[in-house]
């Protein structure tokens, strides 16, 4: 679904979300933290009374007076470095506590998402990456939010003592509005234009993992394209910061302005009262209270200028996501079968990527039966692996039906269907877990087990790899680690075959591309004994599904499908596209000479 077709909710119900969380995460401390911070606001301003006294007392000789006034100042100033002491500790506590809370919950959220557009649509990626970069950030939400009731408690309190001296003075808080107007009109327009402005810090970032991994350095090298790699860098990151740099410059004028209004409205308010025959305690009050009136404004605009940054980059994103998730979970009903029966079929499917028009597949209709081992052959971009995708409900079909012994595929839990399949996937990941551990990630519930994760190496045929690392399964991985073994394109790609085969009985096994690391022969020998295990066994409630772009390989299929330019081409057993003549046959030939060649 569109980013357009699901906004951002609205700010108030970003923000409740947020604190429902941070409730969530540590109430106790959020009650500390609140009585603390708020309660660090009536210090400050008593502060300005308790001068006033001390001048008056001075004065007019009262030395009792100046006493007191002087003990009520040091217990005042004392009262306000222990409330805040207690307030900062407290906040930075159930910040820490509460950050850890939010990184897990944006991670199961995004992980959750049973699709992979919002990873690939460029406005998805543009809020996701805030709410990602800002899910520590959600954290001092109630901070900032304290703080901000603190400040308008002071700056309230303040307005209070001022009208002491003349109510008209009262008047100076309407001189304020202009400056809260502009901040508010500030921290939207700075961060819409940040979201919009996404790519270019993504693409900053790239580049900067290109300049600092060590698997692009090679090339970067030899190539010797490493300045342009920096420069690149550099050009991403000005273009991000000149766009900024004039939005900031522009809201700071219009802030400039709105201050100076305020400061001459103050110094206007001052002369008022001294020329007007006021006292020297109310002049001590006006010019304590009306300086820090002017620090209060500031700190209160502050406050609530960090608390909507928050609110709007991280609250509305977070609940945002929240929404996508739950809307992708929330559908769904009809549980996969237990044991294939019939098969999986496609019925005139197509689809295009997001954020492209070029279809991928186009009126695909297909029948994968049930005990086959299917293989999809063609050339690159001619949508084998996203195929792959669509079964494995990576994606939704844009038209058309995938249909799992008659039932629709789309009404199937994502998540369910899921714990069905087991496969390995062209883009592997290369998890630096022990290999044990990494190899049992492909069935979670038997990661320990070591009796299948022992038949999962031999059906990989990993086992030359296991012995020649010197603490066999327990061998850590990954050279980053401490006694980390670091293995190589083909080992890590030996290690995901057999984490693709961890499940005994799934109902679909995806194989895409997962052997490209290897030589043709280790491959072919290595899925050929697999085709061969799986016919004694027959297995005749699963379907077998490997994309592949080697010939050799694909001959012992059961079934072959050809792909061409986002169709089916042509499909049948190997003998029979052969004799066909067809496309299969050519390409057949010109990887058998080729290899012929080679060799």
């Amino acid at each position: 679904m569109p980013a357009e077709d699901h906004p951002l909710p609205s700010s108030w119900r970003g923000l409740g979300r947020t604190l429902r969380l941070g409730w969530t995460a540590s109430p106790g401390l959020i009650a500390v933290a609140f009585a603390t911070t708020v309660g660090a606001a009536l210090p400050d301003v008593l502060i300005a009374a308790a001068l006033a006294l001390l001048a008056d007392a001075v004065l007019s000789g009262n030395q009792a007076g100046v006493i007191a006034a002087a003990v009520l100042l040091g217990a005042l100033a004392v009262m306000s470095w222990l409330l805040r002491v207690l307030s900062e500790r407290a906040n930075r506590r159930f910040a820490d506590r509460t950050a850890v809370f939010m990184e897990a919950h944006v991670v199961r959220l995004q992980s959750g998402i049973p699709s992979l557009e919002h990873h690939e649509r460029p406005s998805y990626v543009n809020r996701v990456q805030l709410v990602r970069d800002h899910a520590d950030t959600l954290s001092e939400v109630y901070q900032y939010l304290f703080q901000a009731v603190g400040a308008v408690l002071r700056l309230v309190l303040t307005i209070a003592l001022v009208m002491t001296v003349h109510p008209l003075l009262g008047l100076l808080g309407l001189f304020a509005v202009p400056i809260a107007l502009v901040s508010h009109w500030r921290g939207g327009a700075e961060h819409a234009l940040e979201e919009r402005l996404g790519h270019h810090e993504r693409l900053a970032r790239h580049f900067f993992l290109l300049g600092t991994k060590a698997s692009p350095g090679r090339e970067l090298r030899v190539a010797r394209t490493r300045e342009r790699v920096r420069q690149g860098r550099h050009q991403a990151w000005a273009a991000r910061h000149h766009a900024m740099s004039r939005a900031r410059w522009t809201t700071t004028a219009w802030q400039s302005i709105a201050l100076t209004v305020f400061s001459g409205a103050f110094v206007g308010a001052v002369a008022g009262v001294a020329l007007n025959g006021g006292s020297a305690a109310e002049v001590v009050l006006l010019l304590t209270v009306g300086s820090r009136l002017a620090q209060y404004i500031g700190e209160t605009l502050s406050q609530v200028h960090f608390l909507r940054m928050i609110w709007l980059e991280g609250g509305r994103r977070l609940l945002w996501l929240e929404e996508l998730s739950s809307m992708a979970a929330g559908r769904n009903p009809t549980p996969p079968p237990e044991r294939m029966r019939s098969g999986i079929t496609l019925d005139g499917v197509s689809f295009t990527y997001p954020g492209t028009d070029r279809r991928v597949l186009d009126e695909v209709s297909l029948h994968l039966p049930a005990g086959s081992v299917v293989a999809v052959v063609g050339e690159n971009g001619a949508g084998k692996s996203t195929l792959v995708k669509l079964l494995a409900k990576m994606y939704e079909p844009d038209s058309g039906r995938i249909l799992v012994d008659g039932v629709a595929l789309a009404d199937m839990p994502a998540d369910v269907w899921r714990e069905r399949l087991s496969g390995a996937f062209q883009d592997f990941a290369r998890f630096e877990y022990p290999l044990r551990l990494s190899i049992g990630l492909g069935d979670l519930p038997r990661a320990q087990d070591e009796e299948a994760v022992d038949r999962a190496v031999e059906r990989a045929d990993a086992r030359a790899l296991v012995d020649r690392l010197d603490r066999g399964l327990d061998t850590q991985l990954g050279n980053t680690w401490a006694q980390g073994a670091e293995l190589s394109e083909g080992q890590w790609q030996k290690v995901a075959l057999a984490r693709g085969y961890m499940r005994d009985h799934p109902l679909l096994l995806l194989l895409d591309e997962p052997a490209s690391a290897l030589d043709a022969e280790t491959e072919h020998l290595l899925f050929e004994q697999y085709a061969e295990r799986a016919r004694a066994l027959r297995n005749r409630d699963r379907v077998t599904l490997l994309v592949s772009h080697r010939f050799s390989t694909v001959r012992m299929a059961d079934h072959i499908i050809v792909m061409d330019g986002a169709r089916v081409c042509e499909q049948g057993g190997h003998e029979e596209l052969i004799a066909l003549g067809g496309r299969y046959a050519e390409l057949y030939g010109i990887q058998a000479r080729a290899y012929r060649v080679e060799r």
